[in-house]
């Protein structure tokens, strides 16, 4: 049973009430089970006023109480049963008192159990029971001690009522009580340091699992960056190297060809940075590590010029309102990578395309749309199985991530279309019942 530590005192119980809770949840259908708690304050309850009604009796007809005066002390005393349940110490403070007052009431009836009654001595060891369950230990052992003072004092002070009494039979009484209800005090004791060892095991559990899956993600992302370096970023720094020493391999060539040499060595050199910066963020264990700088969405002129210098045929057009600082990063940045996807999926998908990119601000979402021509097929066989649409499913997440959503699919010509709205407001949940509609139907078309 895990305890919280903010609510300790409310659900501490001990086992004999989870071990109830289990005997009757064999009874009941598997979605129905008994709250502990609640069978905690029945059992409690329904104590209180058997010894209420027990007490009041036994005090008249016995020890010759009168009917009120009995009654109401011993209201006192079964209340302090449930009363322990809330405030345990209020709780055994009453039933100290009521135990003080009860032997006083009546005369002293020889044979009868005296200064404790039986049934005021099962309902004080109740208390006590349930005072160290729900309460520290001292509080518990303070109530034990003050019953067994408050006991004595009116042993003493009866005996001077009624010298004919033998303190013999009040001392067997006071010592029987004594040794009942401490060893009810230590089974009490007991049980909550085992519960509270438990709580604490199980939530050292909790949070060695919690350990272990970081540990495994960290190992996991230290895999992947390793996987990168050796497999992409090797071969970028291969396309750096023999594009910035080609001019000098080969000095024949002319200037346009050094110039588009120049411009493969700085997208080289570019992604061997993001690369880097990726590496750095799958190697730390920071939750938080974000990379840094990123990419906005003005920078796509950029990214279209390097593509023209590469020889695709792209335009680019802006529409609405300008675009300023006021973008957030994380939409700036799924505009960016969206298009980079797009722009990148019809120079592989679609040789010699003509493509166009428009992106229109409509003053609360920017709707980014890239359409490419058919071309003449792939620049390499197209891959099958599960690797196939990681782009368009990039796309998708970057864009649901921002509150935003894409569509994708092909055009009446043969081409294909990349259509993005991305809120400019803050972004709410995530619609990804939208999202997963929209690649349904782009499984459907392609």
């Amino acid at each position: 049973m895990c305890i919280a530590p903010g609510g300790a005192r409310q659900s501490r119980f001990g086992l004999i009430v989870v071990q109830l809770s289990r005997l009757f949840d064999r009874f009941l259908p598997p979605d129905r089970r008994l709250n502990p708690e609640a069978l905690a304050w029945v059992a409690v309850l329904l104590a209180a006023i058997a010894m209420l009604a027990v007490e009041s009796s036994i005090a008249v007809q016995v020890y010759g109480a009168s009917v009120a005066s009995a009654f109401l002390v011993t209201l006192v005393h079964a209340g302090a049963l449930p009363l322990s349940m809330l405030r345990t110490s209020l709780g055994g403070v009453f039933s100290v008192l009521a135990c003080g007052v009860l032997p006083l009431l009546g005369t002293y009836t020889p044979g009868a159990p005296w200064p404790w009654m039986v049934p005021v001595m099962i309902t004080q060891i109740l208390i006590i029971f349930v005072i160290g369950l729900r309460a520290h230990w001292r509080t518990a052992l303070a109530t034990l001690i003050a019953s067994i003072a408050v006991s004595i004092a009116a042993a003493l002070f009866g005996h001077t009522r009624h010298p004919e009494s033998s303190p013999d039979s009040s001392i067997v009484n006071i010592v029987v009580f004594a040794c009942i209800a401490g060893g009810v005090y230590v089974a009490a004791v007991i049980i909550r340091q085992w519960q509270e060892i438990s709580s604490q095991l199980l939530q050292e559990k909790e949070n060695t699992a919690t350990e272990h899956s970081k540990r495994i993600v960290v190992e996991e992302k230290a895999r992947i960056a390793r996987e990168l370096h050796d497999i992409i970023a090797h071969s970028m720094s291969i396309i750096n190297i023999q594009a910035s020493s080609a001019p000098y391999r080969h000095p024949e060539t002319s200037s346009e060809v050094q110039k588009e040499f120049a411009d493969i060595s700085g997208s080289a050199r570019q992604a061997l940075g993001e690369m880097r910066r990726l590496l750095d963020v799958l190697r730390s264990d920071r939750e938080d590590q974000q990379l840094s700088p990123q990419p906005k969405l003005p920078e796509i002129e950029n990214l279209v010029h390097q593509a023209q210098q590469a020889g695709v045929r792209v335009r680019l057009e802006w529409s609405g309102d300008r675009i300023d600082g006021t973008l957030r990063d994380s939409t700036s940045l799924a505009g960016y990578r969206i298009v980079q996807e797009a722009l990148s999926n019809a120079i592989r998908h679609a040789r010699d395309s003509q493509v166009r990119i428009e992106v229109h601000n409509a003053g609360t979402a920017i709707r980014i749309t890239a359409v490419n021509t058919a071309g003449r097929g792939p620049v390499e066989p197209v891959e099958q199985g599960v690797r196939r649409h990681h782009g368009l499913i990039g796309m998708r997440e970057r864009a649901v991530s921002v509150g935003g959503e894409v569509r994708t699919g092909k055009t009446v010509d043969g081409g294909f279309e990349v259509q993005a709205v991305l809120p400019l407001g803050s972004a709410g949940s995530p619609p990804e019942r939208r999202a997963e509609q929209h690649a349904a139907e782009d499984e459907d078309r392609l």
